[in-house]
């Protein structure tokens, strides 16, 4: 009896056969073989099938990938533990739990890729052991599970789907384009989505995703390859590693699978500090509404010009500014800022300021903190004595009239 082989990707449980670009497919009802069945508690038994390829096949084709399909039906119920292991020539192939299936009301499939390595062009053998638990104690290999060889996109090999960083050392806010690559090396066009899994790992507080391409669906055909670029922005200072790409694929069966490409790490520092930014002073005390009179010093530390410096000043307290803007700062140079601060109430207030700048990027800073205290003015004592001398001529003038 002459019978035959195939590859790894996924089909329905009764596995009429694929519509995808099926080169050769016979199940084990076609060779001969009927349903096995293994009952009992904790019991194991093996089901053996012999196969030949067909001699007008090149098997060593980059182009066919050899799959079987294993279809079982379990019980009495659907959950507990069972053992499914394939041997191919006597090598052990596969060792599925029943996780690893993929289970509808009791009846599971899986697809199994059978290395070209070992088969032969003489008879070859594929061997399927099943071995039943304590609440699952019934499952039957379905004969139509079988073997078929098929032409497939590729997605397997390590450089396939690729995620990579065009600067993985950066500062933060420094922007990096990252680039995903899925390259189909298999023999067959398939439906594809490519995106960025932000809802998988996407921390917002370390970085965002500014512009570019995070998505695509449509065809891939053989050897063809899609390119996705987007932009990240680090909002932290942390070893962070990004959220891979995932891409979704139909396999010879019409089924979805789905791959994850590498993970890109990035190194993000603080920036270089470039700008100090203090508060000149001659007073920091004052009564309420009185304004107090102050500068900003604003120094360039650094070793290059910076540009289009934009200073905004912070206070819970009032502040009045007529310089907001320095358009150019050379190194070692300090330039300053005059304005004043007011309140209504008293208290002591802090005073900060941001400044944004250009120099290879658009970058922040911040001044060093300072503050300033507003008091309510004190009452001069003889005002309490006055006070206290008209309200006892007030009752003395009272009594007066009462008597008089």
């Amino acid at each position: 009896m002459n019978k035959w082989i195939f590859l790894v990707v996924i089909m329905v449980f009764t596995m009429p056969i694929a519509f995808g670009e099926t080169v050769f497919e016979r199940s084990f009802g076609e060779m001969g073989y009927e349903n096995f069945l293994v009952e009992g508690a904790s019991e194991t038994d093996c089901f053996e099938a012999e196969f030949l390829y067909p001699q007008d096949i090149d098997i060593e084709s980059d182009e066919i990938y050899p799959i079987a399909s294993i279809a079982i039906e379990i019980g009495p119920i659907e959950e507990g533990k069972i053992d499914v292991n394939a041997f191919l020539n006597e090598e052990q192939i596969a060792n599925l739990q029943l996780e690893d299936f993929k289970c509808s009301e009791g009846k599971c499939w899986e697809r199994l890729a059978l290395p070209k390595d070992l088969l032969l062009k003489e008879e070859n053998s594929l061997q399927i052991c099943l071995e039943t638990g304590n609440s699952i104690t019934s499952i039957m290999l379905d004969k139509n599970s079988g073997i078929g060889l098929y032409k497939a996109a590729d997605f397997s090999k390590e450089n396939a789907f690729v995620t990579t960083a065009e600067k993985i050392d950066l500062v933060k806010g420094e922007k990096t384009t990252i680039k995903i690559l899925l390259h189909n090396q298999g023999s067959a066009v398939t439906n594809v989505k490519v995106e960025f899994a932000r809802p998988l790992a996407d921390d917002k507080n370390a970085f965002s995703v500014v512009e570019g391409d995070t998505y695509y669906t449509g065809e891939i055909g053989p050897g063809q390859e899609i390119e996705l670029e987007y932009v990240v922005k680090p909002r932290r200072a942390v070893h962070m590693t990004l959220p891979p790409a995932i891409v979704y694929f139909e396999n010879p069966f019409g089924e979805t699978e789905s791959k994850f490409s590498n993970l890109v790490e990035l190194d993000v520092r603080e920036p270089e500090r470039k700008i100090e930014a203090f508060v000149v002073k001659d007073v920091e005390n004052a009564m309420i509404e009185q304004a107090i009179e102050m500068r900003l010093a604003v120094k360039n530390v650094g070793n290059g010009p910076l540009y289009s410096l934009s200073i905004s000043m912070e206070s819970d307290a009032k502040i009045n500014q007529q310089e907001t803007e320095i358009e150019v700062l050379q190194p070692k140079e300090t330039k300053y800022l005059n304005f004043t601060i007011i309140s209504s109430t008293p208290g002591k207030f802090p005073i900060g300021c941001t400044i944004t700048y250009t120099d290879v990027n658009v970058s922040e800073s911040k001044c060093q903190n300072s503050f300033a205290e507003f008091i309510q003015p004190e009452i001069n004592p003889i005002i309490y004595i006055a006070i206290a001398f008209a309200i006892i001529a007030i009752i003395i003038y009272t009594y007066i009239m009462k008597t008089g």
